[in-house]
This record gives C-alpha cells, structure tokens and sequence, in this order.
C-alpha cells in the first residue's frame, strides 16, 4: 500500500477501535509498526519536502493514538517510535548543529474541557509546593518555522531550526539573506533568542500567482512557504521571498535590551493578555473576535499559548521563557514548581483554533442551477470543521476551475475557510490518489429539468426560462435584503410556495396579496395569521422601493447592486420618472456615457430589455404597482445627494444592536459605509471591545464616537424594538 492507502487504513482502524486495549494481541505489533512507518513517512513530508498530504488534525490524531498504544503496552516501545525522537528518521543536505536548551514543544488543547484538565493538573502540583497565587499569559503562536539564532561578538553567527528540540539544521547562510534581521548588534555577550521565520500572507499570495503561471503546485499555507524556501540552496532566491523573523523567547541567561534587535514582538490586546481567572482565560480563547483580530493581521497564527508565571512580575512580559534561574527572596518559581517533562513544559498548554485548512475527501458531485441559468458543480465532502463550522459541501465554480486545479471525484482536497467566507478548495492532494478516482464530466441535461444545457465560455447554462431551480433562486434575490427587501420570502417560505404551485415566477409574489391565496397560505404548515400579514404588507412596501432595489432584483447578467445603484443616480440625471422613459434610455445606449460602463455590461443590458419576456414581466409588474420612477423620493435615502457630499464611516464591535441594522441606520442617513478606516472615512463608532480599527482610525484622525446613547442622540438613529431581520432570511451558498 501507498502512503495515502496506509493513512485511511488508520484511520479508520481509530474509529473502530478507539480503545487501544481492544487490538487483538496477534496484530498488535503489525499494527503498531504501521503507525511508526506511516507518522515517520508523514514527517518526512511534512519537515523535509515541506509538503503535508494530511492535515496538522490528521496528523495529530494517528501521534495521539500511537502514544496510547505504548501507554498501554510500554513493553513494545520502539526506539524507532516517532514518539523517541526525530532526527534519525530524517535527512537532508544540511549541516546540523545542538541547541544550548531544548526547544520543546507544548501540549495541545482543542476545547476549554481540556484547558480545565490541564488547570486541573497544574493546581494540585502547586498545591502540595504551597503555592496558590499565580496569573496566566495569553500570546499568539506564530505559523512559522521555529528556530534558535545565536549573537557572539557583535555578530549573527548561528541560526539552527527546532526540528526534534535538541538537534538540527544549521541553516545561517539562508537566514542572512533575510534583510530584516540585523546581523550586528551592540551587546557583545553571547545571546540565544528563540523565534519564528515567517512568510507575510501578502508575499505568499504574491508566490503563489508567479508558481500557477508557471504551471507549479502553489504552497498551501505561508508555514509551508517559509520552510520551503528555507530550504532552497540559492540563498539569493532565498532574499527574493520576502521572509520576516519575530522573537519571543530568550534562552541565554544574559540580561540584554531585546528591543534593540528591531524585530517585531507581536502582543494581543492589553485586556486580552493578562489574568487569574482561568475561565476568562477559556472565555478569551473561545472569543471568535480575537480570532478575527488574528485573522486581520497579515501574520498567520495558528493557535494560542497560554502560559502560567508569577503575578509579582508586574508588567514583566514573558521574554525570560526558559530561564528557571531565582535570584529573588520570593521562594521558587511557579515555572520552576511546574517544570516539565522531556517533551513539552506544564506550564504552558497550547489552545489549537479550529482549522481554516483541512483535508477532506469528495464523495460526490451534485450540479446546482443558479438564477442566472449558470450550472454550478458542487463537491460533498466528508465534513471537517473550519471556523467553528462544520463543511460537508464545497462550490468547485465552474469547469475551467476544476480543469486549472486537476479536481477528480473521489480526491482528497485540502479545503480552505477563512473568517465567515465560503469554503475554498485550495489544492489536490495528489499523493493521496489510489486510482478509484473519476473525471468530473459536464452534464448534458439540466439535473432539475432535464432541459439540454448550453455550454459558453467557461460554463454550462441551463436556458429553460421555467425550471424550478431557476424560479427559486430568481424569487429569493428578487426578496433578498439587498433587493427588494421582502420580509418572511426566503429560502424555505419559497421551496414551500413554489412547491405547491403558487408562485411561478417573480410577478405571482404580489399575486399573494389576494384573499383567494390568503386563505390557502392558511392550510400550508408555519403559516399562522401573522405570519401572513406580515408578508402581504412587506409585498405591498416593496411596491415603492428606489429604483436601484429594482433594477437590482430582476437579475439582469452582470449588473449587481452597487451598478444598479449607479444606474439609478444617472437615470435620475435623466429625470427617467416612468418604466418608458428609462427603457429610452437603455435603447438609446445613453449609460454608454458613463465611463465605468464596459460593453459586455452594454450588451447583457440590451439584451435583457429586448426580450419580448422581459418586457411582459416590467409591464405586469408596472400594472400591478411597481413604481418605476428614478426621481422618486428615495425612502432608503441611499441616493438622495451626490456621492462627493456624503460622509464616510466605519464602526466596529460591539452594539447592542446588529451590525448590519447599524450600518442601515447610518446609510439611511445619507452616509457611506467603510468596511475599513481609511483616508476618505470622516468618522468611526466604537462601543465595547474597540479592535484594531479603533487605532488605525485614531492613527488617521478620524472623529470617534464611543458613547452609544450619544450616537443615537446626536446623529438621530431610531432601531426597532425587534430585528425582524434575523428570524427571516436565510444567507449562503446552500
């Protein structure tokens, strides 16, 4: 068997025999050296070629397992184990070189149950050395490469890799060439720091264009970029990465001004840092925002360190990590109480966030039609968690997408999720296949309506103007929030109505007003007396929205909503106040003016109104109360004055009210929204647990607000007592 073939073997051995002490006795030392062959094939991959076929959670469960087998049987412990050290079972062209303190490792946690264990463990040992005062550290963990880089005389003379913590790589020629790091210094002790070789999300984004035009596997992660490029025997290829160091550790006992080596020490907010709580600790590791804080850095931090230290250092940071030496009254350390074990210190634990990258396989394919006739494949894979959200199904977007990444059914992919994003398949895992996979092949027919579809371009159309999966989706944009705001209409009231036959298309909506279908909402489950005023007065609120909620709603290709929005201030400069008069100017080609106006958006244009089909729907919407009227008073306020004269602002968590519902507030008011502070924006709003954009906006002058109950006062903001919003519709993909 293969290395992929051997690793599902595994796996699946783990989850049918979760109790070590249940392997039969006559397969227990095939079984056992199976899993020292496999991990040490995976170290291979993951510390050599810098290319890991599973991910750091697939890996950790076939280690975790592989060291309850030898708790259980520590008669049959190899010296070749993976759990007895590295550096036997790898190699390389590299000289190696021993670190002056063993660069350990940490132990991992994954959810606050196993934070509380480790509490648990550590305060019985302090208990019995009579000590019950201490705090606790919270710090990022950099997603680097960990090193030991060495000072004597003045000079930069040693950098050595962690590796197995003990010895490894001498790697000085390459670290030179990082232009960051300073090669000389003013203390002329013999300094060791211990730190992290980075590589800036921005620079791999950069590398990974440059590797797919030229036809190469693009790196998955900047820790696998860094490692790599490490590796290269070209130290002047080596400078052209664009490679960072950061510190955090010192492991000499020399006393030295750190700051004075001009590398960046990264810290979490001051409120995030310090406690003797332990269940604020698990509160902040659980905080999704300081996740997004570390998210927006252009840093990747794969997890959190949370360390124990004494609280009469003040405002000490935590640069000492391994000196354990007392030259105080105070009795021993905390550290020095705790210590260690060869392996990891107990006083500190890692706290592993979910993973934004996971390997997972694709079991099957499904085709989903969009409104815009376009055929979508999408990918069901075996779940794994990402973000605090588990993913069964991946969009692959379209077959020039599936062509480009090599994607087969049946293939391990690595998938991707950043913060609140749809899952992204980054890459293959080729060395996983073991030749069951199938080609994904275009289909012929609609899969809802069995309709020929059209192939044009890159994608496939389904052009049956009445397929059932086209009129949901075509009704559910027309509803959506961004549309024409139609409170109640999302994805499960529509999957209902269309189902049973009473809507067809877009104009049956406001045939809901009628008491005939009234009364046969009724019958229909979920569909109580409130329910059903509600959605027949949002049907008739819908009837007068601006001009650009409309434009927006009938999906025409290619025109979103800030290009209605737009088109609807130019057709205002056209005082077009009827359905005639902005089709004159959609015939005339006028928009052709605007500058920002391609030909593609041109044409679709043209062609949307020239179908005899879209001139029916705009009549019988017109005939049944849809104002069309670009001079209309916009009740959104959204294009009342010029878009030189509104205000810009940006805000950040948290309110007692929604996000969006804020922002809404704001825009009805004639400003404009910044995701992010910046040149143009005027003002900010902050209110609790101010983030990183309090400071950049500070950095830029912006006026803030801080005070809610001001804000509402000062730029009159009324919000209902009840967000309907939130119990309505339904977002994302699936």
């Amino acid at each position: 068997m293969n290395l992929s073939e051997n690793t599902i073997k595994l796996q699946n051995f783990i989850k049918e025999v979760p109790n070590p002490e249940d392997i039969p006795e006559w397969s227990l030392h095939e079984r056992y050296q199976l899993f020292i062959d496999t991990i040490i094939d995976h170290n291979h991959l993951y510390y050599i070629n810098a290319k890991p076929i599973i991910s750091d959670a697939e890996y950790d469960e076939l280690f975790a397992y592989l060291k309850l087998i030898e708790e259980y049987y520590p008669h049959i412990i190899s010296w070749t184990s993976p759990t007895q050290g590295l550096v036997w079972q790898l190699a390389d062209g590299f000289e190696k070189a021993e670190h002056i303190v063993p660069l350990l490792s940490l132990e991992n946690s994954y959810n606050e149950n196993d934070i509380r264990e480790w509490w648990n463990r550590l305060s019985k040992i302090a208990e019995k050395a009579g000590r019950d005062n201490w705090e606790y550290l919270l710090e990022p963990k950099f997603d680097g490469l960990s090193v030991e880089f060495i000072y004597r005389n003045w000079k930069l003379v040693q950098w050595i890799t962690r590796w197995d913590g003990k010895i490894w790589e001498d790697i000085t020629s390459n670290i030179l060439m990082i232009s960051q790091l300073p090669k000389i210094i003013t203390n002329t002790e013999e300094l060791h720091f211990r730190g992290e070789v980075l590589m800036p999300k921005s620079q791999l984004e950069k590398l990974n264009i440059e590797r797919e035009k030229k036809w190469q596997t693009p790196f998955s992660n900047t820790r696998n970029a860094a490692s790599w490029s490490l590796k290269l025997l070209d130290s002047n290829e080596v400078w052209k990465r664009g490679l960072i160091v950061a510190i955090y550790e010192q492991l000499s006992w020399t006393p030295c001004d750190w700051q004075s080596l001009w590398l960046p020490v990264f810290n979490l907010p001051e409120n995030y840092r310090r406690t003797k709580d332990i269940e604020q600790i698990i509160k902040r590791c659980l905080d999704p925002q300081l996740k997004q804080f570390l998210e927006e850095q252009d840093i990747d931090f794969d997890w959190l360190v949370i360390k124990v230290r004494d609280d009469s250092l003040g405002n000490q940071e935590s640069v000492w990590g391994n000196l354990f030496w007392n030259t105080t009254n105070i009795g021993p350390w905390i550290r020095e109480i705790l210590w260690g074990t060869e392996h990891h210190p107990r006083w500190a634990i890692a706290y592993k966030f979910p993973a934004q990258q996971a390997a997972s396989q694709i079991r099957s394919v499904d085709f989903q039609v969009w409104r815009t006739w376009i055929i979508t494949p999408v990918a069901n894979i075996d779940p794994v968690q990402l973000s605090w959200a588990t993913i069964s199904r991946v969009s692959l977007h379209n077959f020039d997408f599936i062509q480009t990444k090599q994607i087969r059914n049946k293939d391990f992919v690595r998938v991707q999720r950043s913060w609140e994003v749809i899952p992204y398949i980054v890459w293959t895992i080729k060395e996983r296949r073991n030749w069951t996979e199938e080609e994904i092949i275009p289909p012929h027919f609609c899969p809802v309506c069995k309709w020929a579809i059209t192939n044009i371009d890159i994608h496939y159309y389904c052009t049956n103007p009445w397929c059932p999966a086209q009129i949901k989706e075509k009704i559910i944009h027309f509803a959506s929030r961004d549309a024409m705001d139609i409170t109640w209409l999302g994805e499960s009231v529509v999957d209902v109505l269309v189902d049973q036959g009473l809507l067809h298309s877009i104009c049956d909506i406001y045939t809901l007003t009628d008491i005939k279908n009234q009364i046969l909402l009724r019958k229909f489950p979920n569909f109580w007396e409130k329910k059903i005023a509600e959605i027949v007065w949002e049907i008739d609120k819908s009837k007068s929205k601006p001009l650009w909620r409309i434009l927006n709603a009938l999906w025409i290709p290619n025109v979103w909503k800030k290009i209605a929005q737009d088109l609807a201030t130019y057709l205002k400069s056209k005082e077009a106040n009827s359905l005639d008069k902005i089709l004159e100017v959609f015939e005339n080609e006028q928009i052709k003016d605007l500058f920002w106006i391609g030909n593609k958006i041109m044409n679709w244009i043209l062609l949307y109104i020239s179908n005899p089909d879209t001139l029916w729907l705009l009549r019988w919407l017109e005939q049944h109360g849809v104002i069309f009227d670009a001079t209309a008073v916009d009740e959104d306020n959204s294009l009342s004055i010029s878009e030189e004269d509104k205000e810009h602002f940006s805000l950040t968590w948290s309110f007692p009210v929604s996000r969006w519902l804020f922002v809404k507030a704001l825009e009805n008011k004639w400003f404009v929204y910044d995701e992010n502070p910046n040149s143009k924006t005027n003002i900010m709003f902050i209110w609790e647990k101010p983030w990183s954009k309090a400071e950049k906006a500070s950095n830029l002058w912006i006026k803030i607000y801080n005070n809610f109950d001001e804000i509402k006062k000062i730029f009159w903001l009324e919000f209902p007592t009840e967000e309907k919003k939130s119990k309505i519709i339904q977002w994302g993909l699936f």
